[in-house]
């Protein structure tokens, strides 16, 4: 007997929460969705473990500019959202998204004039350099990406 994956599951909206009538499948979001949903005010995540859904979704670029933008109200998630991502990627060795691909993604902030981006740039590059200094509550947890708004 086969089992579901746990790409397979998705966990229903929460009920009367704005944002999650926005989305036809919060777990496969469209780039239009996640750019209405990054600046709507009064926007709740649609569903448990959003973040995680959003992680290497291929809007990666999306959310380096909404976490660069001061004037995105959601811009603090999407700073939690790209320290997830690397920070997973690291402490799980590359087995969920290839080292090369990573560094592809840090790359495209060289030219940011975003702080915010700066300093998770800089870190990111670090913890490549220096693994075994991973924290999962800053990198994961939200440790970094609530200090920086």
């Amino acid at each position: 007997m086969a089992f579901p994956s746990l790409r397979d599951y998705k966990p229903a909206p929460k009920p009367g929460v704005l944002g999650s009538t926005m989305f036809a499948d919060p777990w496969n979001p469209s780039s239009a969705e996640i750019r209405q949903w990054a600046y709507t005010h009064t926007a709740e995540e649609p569903c448990q473990d959003w973040d995680l859904a959003l992680s290497w979704a291929a809007h990666e670029r999306d959310y380096l500019e909404y976490a660069a933008d001061p004037c995105c109200p959601n811009r603090s998630f999407f700073l939690h959202v790209i320290y997830l991502m690397v920070g997973d990627a690291v402490r799980s060795k590359y087995r969920t998204t290839p080292e090369a691909v990573v560094r592809g993604f840090i790359e495209l902030t060289k030219d940011t004039k975003s702080k915010p981006l700066q300093r998770w740039r800089e870190r990111s590059n670090h913890l490549l350099k220096h693994p075994s200094e991973f924290d999962y509550a800053a990198w994961c947890g939200g440790g970094y990406s609530s200090a920086e708004t």
